[in-house]
């Protein structure tokens, strides 16, 4: 399924810029960053109730450091998440601003 050329699902977001064509129209663009922000957001979201969840479960019964670690790794998880939502945000801005060209998008790109 597509927007305007773009793909709308995270299977065909990955591919190869080949497989897709390239993103030719401005319409075009702005979907695929929209998207960007969308699933970035989404996994932020996701990494953030993993986090709280975790946190309503202590005390777990995991030994201290296996605790710590979860907890650790989850709030690690969430600040990688909550970065690419702001990079995604960034290639928005930078493209409507006219920073971000049409070659330096592609598919699937840096979120």
């Amino acid at each position: 399924m597509a927007i305007d050329g773009v793909p709308v699902c995270k299977k065909c977001f990955g591919k190869p810029e080949t497989e897709l064509g390239e993103l030719k129209t401005d319409q075009q663009i702005r979907a695929a960053l929209h998207r960007e922000i969308l699933i970035t957001t989404a996994r932020a979201h996701a990494a953030s109730e993993e986090l709280m969840a975790i946190m309503c479960d202590i005390p777990s019964g995991l030994p201290h450091p296996d605790g710590s670690l979860r907890i650790q790794n989850a709030a690690r998880a969430l600040a990688a998440a909550r970065s690419d939502v702001m990079k995604a945000h960034s290639r928005v801005n930078d493209f409507l601003t006219g920073r971000l060209g049409r070659g330096d998008l592609k598919p699937g790109g840096p979120a």
